[in-house]
């Protein structure tokens, strides 16, 4: 006989527990690679077109607890006047595209084929680090494109200045590699490493799903809701925010908890 939700739900044991608190750092460091080979990308194709002469030069901030968790003053230190200055707009666009398309997009499909390997897939704390990068990764060019691609400042209308095009006019070019990638992680990685992560425990499948719609659709989501980004931006925040989040969780619980006897065979509790 199958279980109850009753019996499904019950007080987490000391693995569960334990996954959790993992998971709680593995989302920290993962947003860091994300945020960090997103500001890289932006310094090193800058570099490489010669208008950088150290990539590694970042600016990092202010020395707050706040910042070294979640890098919220970290910048690319790009200083795109000189581009727009010299006529090499189309240089600036590259460089504003490449945190977005190269630091997130691309890295996100490397991580998918880690994902497949046999060398991560078989272990569990390996799997969890390299799924939350991906994450993160996806979630950042959702943040990009739709969230902030109608704004007056930020790499999008960067881009966008520098191909001679009003703020939305490279909307129509973006928004399907962007959309691409936040579909191929909901049908694609999600399902490739739901099962062996949470196996048979509907409290850690419930943990993933929560954290999963949070981070994509609230943190990555909600950076407009301020209306530093403009009207546009605020409104998508919103709905990203009150409506996707919401949505997100209800339409995964609806899958994978009703797959939850199936998943249980990927498993592995190696921490």
């Amino acid at each position: 006989m199958n279980p109850s939700w009753a019996d499904r739900f019950r007080t987490p044991t000391s693995e569960e527990l334990r996954f959790t608190l993992a998971t709680c750092v593995l989302l920290v460091l993962a947003h860091a690679v994300a945020y960090l080979t997103h500001e890289y990308s932006h310094s090193f194709m800058a570099w490489a077109l010669g208008w950088m002469t150290n990539p590694l030069k970042l600016d990092y901030g202010k020395h707050t607890l706040d910042n070294f968790l979640f890098l919220g003053d970290v910048g690319d230190n790009v200083q795109y006047s000189p581009i727009f200055a010299s006529g090499k707009g189309w240089a600036a666009s590259i460089i504003a595209l490449a945190g977005t398309y190269v630091g997130n997009a691309l890295l996100y499909f490397l991580l998918y084929l880690m994902a497949k390997s046999s060398m991560v897939s078989s272990r569990r704390l390996a799997l969890s680090f390299v799924y939350w990068t991906s994450l993160m990764c996806a979630g950042n060019v959702w943040g990009y494109v739709p969230m902030r691609a109608f704004t007056t400042h930020a790499d999008i209308a960067i881009a966008a200045r520098g191909l001679h095009l009003p703020p939305w006019g490279l909307f129509p070019f973006l928004i399907v590699p962007s959309l691409y990638v936040v579909h191929h992680f909901f049908e694609k990685m999600v399902p490739l490493c739901y099962p062996a992560l949470a196996g048979n425990s509907t409290n850690v499948l419930v943990l993933l799903i929560g954290l999963t719609g949070y981070w994509f659709f609230s943190f990555f989501g909600g950076d407009g809701l301020d209306g530093s980004y403009g009207l546009i931006s605020q409104l998508l925040s919103i709905v990203s925010k009150l409506f996707l989040f919401p949505i997100c969780v209800m339409c995964l619980s609806s899958v994978y908890l009703s797959r939850l006897n199936q998943s249980s065979s990927g498993a592995r509790t190696d921490f």
